[in-house]
């Protein structure tokens, strides 16, 4: 059985309602699920869905493809600073923060604050340690 740090208030032990407008994930499939390999596959199918969206600009479509590259099987999460992204895709840093600002407003992603059970609109409304959930993406694991 998995340890799940306190701090990732994403992960829930409420019923989660609307799962492919909710960036959370249900405790009780973290806990059980052993498998990384099979939620690896869902990340990416996600992803693939995604990047249907004609509204994505490119710089949204491979910052998108970046946070989903460096997503962590241990936070259900991708927390790696904007800066990072863009160095690892090469665009500028602030075309990576306005892709994700975009990715945020067309509800793909959520930005959050670890320890702070708040969800946060834009990437630099708030200081501490940011991760990107995945909207939908519980959904996808529950079968």
């Amino acid at each position: 059985m998995r340890e799940i740090n306190s701090e990732y208030w994403w992960i829930t032990h409420q019923h989660i309602e609307e799962q492919l407008k909710s960036g959370l994930v249900s405790h009780t499939f973290v806990r059980e699920q052993a498998e990384f390999g099979s939620v690896r596959k869902a990340v990416w199918f996600w992803f693939k869905r995604a990047c249907v969206n004609e509204r994505l600009s490119a710089s949204a479509k491979i910052i998108l493809w970046a946070i989903c590259e460096r997503w962590q099987f241990q936070s259900f999460s991708s927390h790696d600073a904007v800066s990072y992204y863009s160095i690892m895709v090469g665009v500028n840093r602030r075309s990576a923060g306005r892709a994700i600002q975009q990715l945020i407003e067309e509800g793909l992603i959520w930005c959050v604050l670890e320890g702070e059970p708040n969800r946060v609109f834009k990437k630099s409304q708030s200081s501490g340690k940011k991760h990107f959930l995945l909207v939908g993406l519980g959904s996808l694991l529950r079968g």
